[in-house]
Order: C-alpha cells, then sequence, then structure tokens
C-alpha cells in the first residue's frame, strides 16, 4: 500500500506552520504516484511524497491500472 503526503506552510493568525496531509493508503504505488503528480501540478504544496508500507501486491505489476482512472480512488 502507498499514499501520497502533502506538505504546505500554513499562516494562520499571523503564526506560520507547516500542515501535513497523510493522504490515504491506496492499493498500489502506481495510483499514488498518479495522485502524486497531480498535487504537484496545482503548484499549491511546498512537497509531494509518496510513502509505502511495505512491498507492493504481486498483483499491481501484473494488472495494470488504465491512466485516466483517478476517479475510483475519489473518497477514500
Amino acid at each position: 500500500m502507498h499514499r501520497v503526503v502533502t506538505k504546505v506552510m500554513d499562516t494562520q493568525n499571523g503564526i506560520r506552520k507547516r500542515h501535513i496531509d497523510w493522504g490515504p493508503w491506496q492499493p498500489s504505488e502506481a495510483i499514488a504516484q498518479r495522485w502524486a503528480d497531480y498535487f504537484e501540478g496545482t503548484g499549491r504544496y511546498d512537497s509531494v511524497t509518496i510513502q509505502s508500507n511495505g512491498p507492493s501486491r504481486d498483483s499491481e505489476l501484473a494488472d495494470p491500472i488504465p491512466e485516466d482512472d483517478l476517479s475510483l480512488e475519489v473518497g477514500n
């Protein structure tokens, strides 16, 4: 499983704080990478990285997800 972690500096009441968003776990690195590419493209985040909690599933390599399939992950 993989997830996208975003970091940005927020200013609240004149105080700057780092905001870290630990995104939802995705079933494959490919899906997480597509989300990371999307978030990087917005230009809103200081840092966008992918975090893994272990090795990828074997089925991930045998059954790639189509490039336009990001909509399946919304809301998880």
